[in-house]
């Protein structure tokens, strides 16, 4: 109805699912990934870690550093890549070759979780609002590309109002806005 393709609209829905689960059965800093089928209905979900080596982790003594320097200290360490190691976030080399031998540095591992069906009021209430967010950016995605084809071209439309000289018209699925200096004199 609103020009979203369907693929934009299913993924929106699993994202959601995925907040609602984080919301009702998750820990702080995970990433959560569902995936929903469309046949059966059926939500799997999984927590997404990246992983991370010895040499990427900040020590407790670069930590302190980092602190007490600030800006200056991450300047210094600005051409590596170190982040602050979460368990919820990031998985070790080792333990991630337990799961996938060929995996590598930087890949990112899925580890299933347990399905669960029942969510609470605040998780559907999260979920909604992920898919209502997710639906208009997708919808303002779809207008933009159109009209930015049209970049350049004359088109028409019905005046709506008019305030302090600057025109509002209606273009068809959007707004437009004309101001005073891309007006022609006199008309």
């Amino acid at each position: 109805e609103r020009g979203v393709l369907p693929e934009k609209i299913w993924e929106t829905i699993e994202s959601a699912i995925a907040a609602a689960y984080k919301k009702e059965y998750g820990k702080k800093g995970q990433v959560i990934k569902a995936k929903l089928s469309p046949k059966t209905g059926e939500a799997l979900f999984w927590q997404v870690k990246k992983v991370v080596s010895e040499d990427m982790i900040y020590t407790e003594k670069e930590l302190e550093e980092l602190k007490k320097e600030g800006p200056s200290f991450a300047e210094a360490t600005e051409g590596e890549i170190k982040v602050r190691f979460n368990p919820e976030r990031h998985i070790m080399l080792d333990e991630a070759k337990k799961i996938n031998r060929d995996i590598k540095i930087e890949e990112e591992v899925e580890i299933p979780l347990e399905v669960k069906e029942d969510f609470g009021r605040i998780s559907a209430q999260t979920a909604k609002q992920v898919i209502l967010q997710k639906i208009r950016e997708a919808e303002r995605e779809t207008i933009l590309t159109e009209y930015k084809a049209k970049e350049g071209e004359i088109v028409s439309g019905i005046v709506q109002r008019i305030e302090g000289g600057n025109v509002f018209f209606d273009i068809g699925k959007t707004s437009g806005f004309l101001p005073r200096e891309e007006q022609i004199q006199g008309e």
